[in-house]
């Protein structure tokens, strides 16, 4: 079972935001579509809100993202495909945990 995204946005943005925060980890992740394990989930999950961080700093900043929509708006539809897919993936504890900090 492999990560889906609703709109293929969603990979770009996360994308550009594990090679901003040079995350190996997660662009191996995102370059797979898929975590192997609970370790993996957590880091995925983690980048996450690392990233949510980054873009709202960005937007602070006033830098400009190549995406018309904005962070706020792909960190949204990405929170909702990576939520998503660890819950399937049987990961849900993992994702919780990390959110919950």
């Amino acid at each position: 079972m492999s990560i889906t995204y609703k709109f293929p946005e969603e990979i770009e943005f996360a994308k550009y935001y594990a090679e901003k925060l040079n995350d190996q980890v997660t662009l191996s992740i995102l370059d797979t579509g898929e975590v192997k394990d609970s370790t993996e989930a957590k880091h995925l999950s983690l980048f996450f809100w690392n990233l949510v961080n980054k873009s709202v700093e960005d937007q602070n900043n006033k830098i400009l993202l190549p995406w018309p929509e904005g962070g706020e708006f792909w960190s949204e539809k990405l929170m909702y495909s990576i939520s998503g897919y660890l819950e399937r993936a049987g990961f849900e504890n993992e994702w919780e945990e990390i959110s919950d900090q």
